[in-house]
């Protein structure tokens, strides 16, 4: 059932820029990815640049003779809430994305901040990120994870949820019974998706001996929703999937900012131990802007207003009209 609120949060993302507005916006991109102009650019922030025009603002800005903007005057020029927001988020990716992490370039950001009169998790994160407290930015993003996308916000629901994941990685026999049944939905449904998704993994379904709970159910139905695979790039899309989708929350963009340390910088954020080692690089401004473009297409909060069961016998190219996700080409269901 869709929440009313969360309708109006939509309405919202759906932002309609100037062109104006955007020159300032690209332009601000290019003042925080070349440090004032006092570094060259980097291909991979001139692709991220393209890609923002290209998904985002939907313009076709001559890049080639773009300069660089203040602080000040962009906040001049961009004077919608919103719109500020949804900068920030951005400009607040660009130090991660070259690899640098260059504090001279979050510094930069940090002015666009004060002057935008903007602060986020997502700016507190990158601090951390710069001053190596990445022990302390777990923490408070594991808390503000499980509180926002879980709903995991008391002490009885945390330890329910304990019980509930440590109950089904060591075999709850109806669930499984219950995942095991999707085999027989109709093909192309998303639930009959959903158990070849797992068994083409070799992943234990919810309810089978040592599987991941399903809890993260969810998750799994964006990758088929949004047309993204499960390798390192996959997860980085489906990431951008969930930040446009989420994109009214700081949560969207700290999830994007989750795989962006674990899978292109390499930090071993959240990778458990060798099992998912951390890479290098796999960072694709196209690619994650088409997710996350799909994502802010997408007129329903998958993590708040939406239950598998209830959706698990329609065909997924219905269920992607129905929610607004533009159509995508390729197979239903993705190879591993």
């Amino acid at each position: 059932m869709q929440n009313t609120n969360f309708l109006v949060l939509f309405v919202a993302a759906q932002l309609s820029w100037t062109n104006q507005e955007a020159m300032s916006f690209l332009g601000a991109m290019l003042e925080v990815a070349t440090v004032g102009d006092s570094e060259k650019l980097e291909s991979i922030s001139g692709e991220m640049i393209s890609a923002v025009q290209s998904h985002i603002l939907k313009t076709s800005i001559d890049l080639s003779s773009l300069q660089g903007v203040k602080p000040d005057a962009c906040a001049l020029t961009i004077t919608n809430s919103d719109k500020r927001e949804q900068l920030l988020q951005i400009l607040i990716l660009l130090p991660y994305i070259d690899m640098k992490v260059d504090p001279a370039m979050i510094q930069l950001v940090d002015s666009f901040a004060a002057a935008l009169d903007f602060n986020s998790n997502t700016l507190k994160d990158l601090h951390r990120v710069r001053d190596n407290k990445m022990n302390i930015l777990l923490i408070d993003y594991g808390r503000r994870g499980v509180e926002q996308v879980l709903g995991i916000d008391t002490a009885p629901k945390a330890l329910k949820a304990v019980i509930k994941i440590i109950h089904e990685a060591t075999g709850d026999p109806i669930l499984a019974s219950k995942f095991q049944g999707l085999e027989r939905y109709p093909v192309d449904s998303l639930g009959h998706s959903v158990y070849h998704w797992y068994r083409d993994r070799k992943w234990p379904l919810p309810g089978e001996k040592k599987c991941t709970p399903d809890l993260l159910l969810t998750h799994d139905c964006c990758h088929i929703l949004s047309g993204c695979n499960t390798d390192f790039r996959g997860e980085m899309d489906v990431s951008g999937f969930q930040a446009g989708m989420l994109s009214d929350e700081d949560m969207g963009f700290e999830q994007l900012l989750e795989v962006i340390l674990d899978f292109h910088l390499g930090k071993k954020f959240t990778t458990v131990g060798d099992i998912v080692p951390p890479k290098t690089g796999n960072f694709e401004p196209e690619e994650v802007l088409t997710s996350y473009e799909r994502g802010v297409s997408c007129n329903i909060n998958l993590f708040e207003d939406w239950e598998f069961w209830d959706v698990a016998e329609q065909p997924v190219v219905e269920l992607r009209k129905r929610y607004g996700i533009p159509e995508i080409s390729g197979p239903i269901l993705l190879k591993p």
